[in-house]
């Protein structure tokens, strides 16, 4: 009978499983407020070591650093490796949303098997409001809470060297994910290890009306109750480190300060269950009824621990063992009573936001009745956990039928507002106004509540593209893989949302509209035509690379470190530190010689020429100066044209040529180093470019071409 009953057990926790994925899989978007920035910055990670990337690398750079925000993006990075962007979502939200209810099933299997049922409660929690902000990295360290605190629970008793290590895994990986989730593990295994002896001690203590010995002599065998605690909390000396340590970074470069939230947002917030209620208020009410469950449950347990009480006292045990009756009134599992307490002191006195975040009671509130779970007992009847696991199979499946009639209208919002066309070209910069927008949704006819699902999935159009996005929140903070390296470039495309229709008219000037739908409008930067006059006449262009104060050599255009891209006509894309190196002619009279002063660089260089469309060949000049030598690698078109071409000091000029089909008219040539020890910098002393198609001589007409 009981296998069965556990074989129906676990078909029911499968079959709820794949329900609550189903949105995830069935819908072709997820709607988030974050999850398309997510996207879009994973695959910046990706692709930022390839040089051919020059506007990502232009625009960001990275931050290497051991932040507590990592473990979702290193994911979504690496999968994007193997698939594409909107199925590595699915795969993490799969995570997310699975993760939850298995993890607490664990938990409770560990620390209280009867209240196992409980662990249904993460399928109602997996979708909760932070999931839907796009909180990855909070929703994945809230498994990861539970999976660490149930297994120091299970080995607590015989923690061994082994243990110690699993346990640190979980404890780095919880970090790695997010700081809130890992302080609250610290202190939380701090608290139960400290609270297990003590309430061992004073049960042995005060338990008794007549203590079989005076408290001092057996001082050392309750101290020796402790010891194993004291070498489990010197073992986490590690663990307070990495806890602290972040803390006084955060309070040093974020102060202490934050936004409070007033009593009465706490209140409602707290009593609606607001951290499951995202696009609608309908969700409050399942929240309300998720609260009389869990004041039913309380009084249940306190119905239970006082039907025990005088059970003890009616059989009059107390009076042979001499026993005080308050220990049938007081359990270990008390102590799940207090934490849940603790957090919920937390939860109301915390800031809403501060350090370098924000949502800090949203995080509290999600963690107060789960870590409550292990409290209670409600099981005066094998019946009374069928009911428990029905309530909480219907609220799961209410609260998910709301969420996927919100899906289903957003998806069709969201396929309309990412229907423009027309940005196809890759390696530009794009531009947002507003930057995150959060308006009416046509298909759903009000404006979503609480989460933006319109705000920020522009970052979709730019993902896989090589498209430098100026709006990404995330570069703006000091907790995600990216930061801003010139945030101040002018953006190729501006994608503007229907509230700001009115404020385009200055925008029109230096753009052209190329697509709309129901949302937002697609513009373009007006470009100019490429200038044929720098050919003077002929099918060769010649760029002498050269310093400020060098001499330009006869029918060549020189081109300086800060000579910026002038649209139709050529310059530097990118703004990174270059120097240069000049050799002084000889004869005052004598003509400059070309390609014997250069240009160089640390960091990529891009240089574009505006050309008209055809088929050229280019050959580039390199020469090293006295001191350093160099090595060569550059890009056009996309393809490596030239790779790791080593120059020694005192070389004779070389020359390297390659073909190019332009069918965007312009050349982008990037030039870079690869090199390690003496090879760390890349020289140019200049280029020519050649017609081969046949075509007219540039800047005559095609008649006079004789």
């Amino acid at each position: 009978m009981k296998a069965r009953l556990l074989s129906v057990g676990y078909v029911t926790v499968i079959v709820l499983l794949i329900i609550h994925l189903l949105p995830v899989w069935g819908f072709e978007y997820f709607p988030t407020q974050d999850g398309a920035s997510h996207i879009y910055n994973a695959y910046v990670l990706k692709e930022y070591h390839k040089h051919e990337n020059y506007r990502l690398r232009e625009v960001y750079k990275l931050n290497a650093t051991f932040f507590p925000n990592w473990t979702s993006h290193v994911l979504l990075a690496s999968l994007l490796y193997i698939f594409p962007p909107l199925a590595c979502e699915k795969i993490v939200l799969t995570l997310c949303i699975g993760l939850l209810p298995l993890s607490l099933f664990y938990f409770l299997n560990c620390v209280e098997k009867r209240n196992t049922v409980f662990g249904l409660l993460g399928f109602l929690y997996a979708y909760n409001y932070l999931l839907h902000m796009g909180f990855y990295n909070f929703v994945l360290s809230m498994s990861l809470f539970f999976f660490a605190f149930g297994y120091w629970w299970r080995v607590k008793d015989k923690l061994r060297v082994t243990n110690m290590i699993v346990l640190y895994l979980l404890l780095l990986l919880t970090y790695f994910t997010h700081y809130h989730s890992y302080a609250l593990l610290i202190v939380s295994l701090t608290f139960f290890a400290l609270y297990t002896p003590a309430y061992s001690v004073l049960h042995e203590v005060f338990g008794h009306k007549e203590p079989s010995q005076p408290l001092m002599s057996r001082f050392r065998e309750y101290a020796m109750k402790f010891k194993p605690t004291l070498i489990f909390l010197g073992g986490l000396i590690p663990a307070y480190v990495i806890l602290f340590s972040y803390y006084f970074y955060l309070s040093n470069t974020h102060g202490t300060g934050g936004d409070h939230k007033g009593l009465e947002w706490l209140n409602d917030y707290f009593f609606s269950m607001k951290s499951l209620v995202s696009f609608r208020d309908d969700h409050v009410l399942i929240g309300r009824v998720l609260l009389v469950f869990f004041a039913v449950a309380l009084t249940l347990t306190v119905i239970n621990r006082i039907r025990q009480y005088h059970q003890f006292h009616k059989s009059e045990e107390w009076k042979e063992t001499g026993e005080r009756l308050w220990t049938r009134a007081v359990s270990q599992m008390d102590a799940f009573l207090i934490m849940a307490i603790l957090i919920t002191i937390m939860y109301f006195i915390a800031p809403w936001s501060g350090y370098s975040g924000g949502w800090i009671n949203d995080r509290f509130h999600l963690y107060i009745f789960l870590v409550l779970l292990p409290f209670f007992a409600v099981n005066l009847h094998r019946y009374a956990n069928y009911a428990v696991a029905g309530v909480i199979i219907v609220l799961s499946l209410w609260h998910l039928g709301y969420n996927v009639h919100t899906y289903a209208m957003l998806n069709r919002d969201i396929a309309n507002a990412l229907s423009l066309e027309g940005m196809d070209e890759k390696d530009t910069i794009l531009t947002s106004t507003p930057g995150e927008w959060g308006g009416f949704s046509d298909a759903l006819g009000f404006e979503p509540k609480y989460v933006e699902p319109f705000g920020h999935i522009e970052c979709l159009l730019a993902t896989n593209k090589g498209i430098a996005y100026l709006n990404n929140y995330e570069a703006n903070t000091d907790h995600f893989p990216l930061q801003y390296k010139n945030k101040e470039l002018p953006a190729d495309y501006a994608i503007i949302w229907r509230t700001e229709y009115d404020d385009v008219a200055g925008l029109e000037e230096e753009y052209e509209r190329i697509d709309s739908n129901d949302y937002n409008r697609l513009y373009r930067r007006k470009r100019a035509a490429p200038d044929t006059e720098m050919w003077g006449g002929g099918t060769v262009a010649a760029f002498d690379l050269q310093p400020e104060d060098g001499q330009t050599a006869t029918g060549h255009i020189a081109v300086h470190p800060d000579t910026v891209y002038t649209d139709g006509q050529y310059g530097w894309l990118t703004e990174s530190e270059r120097d240069d190196f000049g050799i002084s002619q000889t004869g005052g009279s004598e003509a400059p010689q070309p390609y014997k002063d250069s240009i160089f660089g640390a960091e990529d260089g891009v240089f574009r020429v505006a050309l008209p469309n055809g088929i050229y060949e280019v050959t580039c000049y390199f020469s090293a100066s006295g001191s350093e030598p160099l090595e060569i690698n550059l890009i056009a078109g996309g393809e490596k044209q030239i790779q790791r071409l080593r120059i020694p000091t005192g070389n004779e000029t070389i020359e390297k040529r390659y073909n190019i089909t332009i069918t965007d008219e312009h050349l982008t040539q990037v030039i870079y180093t690869r090199g390690k020890g003496k090879y760390k910098r890349w020289g140019w002393s200049g280029f020519t470019i050649q017609s081969t198609d046949g075509g007219p001589r540039f800047g005559l007409p095609e008649e006079t071409d004789k």
